[in-house]
């Protein structure tokens, strides 16, 4: 469960193991490995293997649904950074469970437990719970741990939505999706929009926008892609507008990278005269990116450590 793609593991281990990630870079560079993998893990196995994440309520999920997975006498190893707070996790997990053994190195830990005989410890139904979609402060909308942002509002999508102008109708993609904030103020502000195609690297925050969008009153068309718009997009009818919050994370580094190719990919999919409006941390050096690709670039505000561009007439080719 999360997993990644290792040398560690040779060709017969490949065979044999069944891969679960959400996150579609990490599914794609699994699939690209040679390792079977699936977005969500179904049935029974002998022993499992969990990567921990820096999200305590997703650990303690995915540590009880992994053990429902397990067949009797089944072995259960997680393993963790202790940057990301592995060792409180063992602990937790130790008190509540009991643990089968340990091994502090490298700066991480890794704990395993076997799957005894008789009922369920209570904890786990508690940890599922918790993990399950709830609301997002009073926006209405719901999303669940481990996705971006899961019990706020981020203060970039406020500050976009704030800027966007009165025009906006059409074709709408948003890159970058999340569970869905910026999708639903589209839909609740502008009865001109025609279509909402909405992308996202992260499955579990896919399956909640869906949840989200698909219950507001509004007649246009909704799809949801599980895509890494980083990656490049795919062939598709030009957009009249595109809105994007895009990741600039890889791992706990900042990467201008990824918002530059998130650009990219906006550049790709617009209609010649379509309108991308795009927000980003204020630090982050997007602006000739933008320019190489639009000949119109307008910087509509800087506050609370983000700013917001509106950018139009793309380049036909770039410079």
């Amino acid at each position: 469960m999360r997993a990644q793609p290792s040398d560690a593991f040779g060709a017969d281990w490949r065979q044999v193991l069944t891969c679960e990630q959400s996150f579609r870079p990490a599914f794609d560079a699994l699939a690209a490995a040679g390792f079977n993998a699936v977005p969500r893990l179904e049935g029974t196995f002998p022993a499992g293997l969990l990567l921990l994440t820096k999200h305590k309520a997703e650990n303690r999920a995915n540590l009880a649904r992994a053990w429902g997975l397990l067949e009797p006498g089944g072995v259960l190893v997680a393993c963790g950074a202790n940057a990301i707070g592995a060792a409180s996790f063992e602990r937790e997990v130790g008190k509540e469970m009991g643990l089968a053994g340990t091994l502090s190195k490298h700066q991480a830990r890794t704990f395993w437990l076997s799957r005894t005989g008789g009922e369920p410890p209570p904890v786990l139904a508690q940890w599922l719970a918790a993990a399950r979609p709830r609301p997002v402060g009073d926006s209405g909308l719901l999303a669940r741990a481990g996705c971006f942002s899961p019990d706020h509002v981020d203060t970039g999508s406020k500050v976009l939505v704030e800027c966007l102008p009165e025009n906006v109708a059409g074709r709408v993609a948003d890159l970058g999706a999340g569970w869905g904030y910026l999708g639903a103020e589209i839909l609740g502000r502008f009865a001109a929009v025609s279509e909402l195609d909405n992308y996202e690297a992260e499955a579990l925050a896919l399956d909640d926008a869906r949840s989200n969008l698909d219950r507001l009153p509004h007649g246009a068309h909704r799809n949801y892609h599980w895509l890494d718009v980083a990656g490049g997009m795919p062939e598709v009818q030009p957009y009249d507008w595109i809105v994007s919050n895009p990741p600039f994370h890889e791992g706990a580094k900042a990467d201008p990278a990824i918002g530059r190719a998130f650009i990219a990919a906006a550049w790709k999919a617009i209609r010649r005269r379509g309108k991308f409006v795009m927000v980003a941390n204020q630090h982050l050096p997007y602006e000739a990116e933008l320019r190489k690709r639009f000949r119109d670039v307008q910087l509509l505000t800087v506050r609370e450590g983000f700013k917001v561009y509106l950018a139009s007439n793309r380049h036909d080719v770039v410079r």
